[in-house]
């Protein structure tokens, strides 16, 4: 195929070798057995050069809703497309030819903002039909704890730190280079936590999407997607004992069923919880995107239930327990006054709620 050096608008210019190395260590896929037509153009991408993808940056007006500058950078070549200068639409047809190449594309808020605004402006280009991937829905699973990956706004909108001057070239770069980092994560998170990878292939690849996170669990999973039983078999080893056992049960349903709206939810809410107990928080944007995991996380931690063997509420839930991991064990509550029916220390019976952490 013809390079797109010229047709598809500048290199990038002096980049060396370190920025090279960046675009060149995106994903590298296993070939599955007898696997998708999107999963067989993902493993012929990594088997040759690198990343055959496109990362894609929009700067749009608020009020107007019009894209004022675009900029795409492939992945494996380097190649870009950089508007302006020039015409919108002859900057999308180069957009759109420098995408013919790519097996998927990636960016930064992706799927939410620049899609739907190519789809809205123009929704006949070829790459709306690509597979697409989106680091601001990954990181929180793979930079859940603080301090977080230090390209992300993590306290506030999720947006990558670049500079104060709009610049949709370097953003795209960034967007490389934090796609790379959360491969490079995920992957030792697979070395440590088997289990979180698996509820998350399973979960992220729920809504039915044109997606490549199928795709690219597969790159770091190096195996298929899961099935169904060993997805929830998953979930429940992740949740046992770290959450109230009526309550997982409850939700894994929820989530096996068909078409259901909690998956990605929930793949969030295990991230956080897989950090719980230090001084990392749900990024604001995902409870903003997302609400589901701020009933899911009440539900499953914050609830008691009445089962007596749940171990987690039986042990986050009483208040005697409780106080002696917090102040000591030879705290206790007064004894008087008591209830003169129950014989129960009252001081206790007001401390039906206490915290998780």
């Amino acid at each position: 195929m013809a390079r797109l050096r010229v047709s598809c608008g500048r290199r990038l210019p002096a980049l060396g070798r370190a920025t090279t190395t960046i675009l060149r260590r995106c994903i590298r896929l296993p070939v599955a057995s007898d696997p998708p037509a999107t999963e067989r153009a993902f493993a012929g991408a990594g088997a040759r050069r690198g990343a055959r993808c496109l990362s894609i940056d929009l700067e749009v007006g608020r009020g107007s809703g019009r894209i004022h500058q675009l900029a795409g950078v492939a992945g494996d070549s380097g190649d870009t497309v950089v508007f302006p200068p020039g015409a919108l639409g002859e900057a999308l047809e180069r957009l759109d030819r420098l995408a013919d190449s790519a097996a998927f594309l990636v960016g930064h808020n992706l799927i939410a903002f620049d899609l739907a605004h190519l789809r809205a402006l123009q929704p006949n280009l070829r790459l709306l039909e690509k597979p697409a991937i989106d680091t601001l829905r990954i990181n929180p699973l793979a930079f859940p704890r603080n301090p977080y990956h230090h390209l992300v706004k993590h306290y506030q909108d999720g947006q990558l730190l670049g500079n104060r001057r709009n610049d949709p070239l370097l953003d795209a770069e960034l967007a490389l280079r934090l796609f790379a980092d959360q491969q490079d994560r995920l992957k030792a998170m697979q070395e440590s936590s088997p289990d979180l990878l698996i509820a998350w292939h399973w979960l992220t690849t729920r809504d039915g999407s044109v997606s490549g996170l199928n795709g690219f669990f597969m790159a770091v999973r190096r195996t298929d997607l899961p099935n169904d039983v060993d997805a929830k078999g998953a979930l429940a080893r992740l949740l046992d004992g770290a959450a109230c056992r009526q309550a997982s049960a409850e939700v894994i349903a929820q989530v096996a069923a068909k078409a259901t709206p909690n998956a990605w939810p929930l793949a969030h809410a295990l991230a956080w919880l897989a950090v719980a107990g230090g001084n990392s928080v749900l990024p604001p944007w995902v409870r903003y995107q997302f609400p589901e995991p701020g009933w899911m996380i009440d539900a499953l931690r914050d609830t008691a239930c009445d089962d007596p063997i749940c171990v987690w509420c039986r042990r986050e839930h009483d208040a005697l327990i409780q106080l002696k991991h917090w102040f000591g064990p030879h705290y206790s509550f007064r004894p008087e006054p008591a209830d003169p029916v129950s014989g129960q220390f009252l001081q206790q019976g007001t401390q039906s709620w206490t915290p998780t952490f």
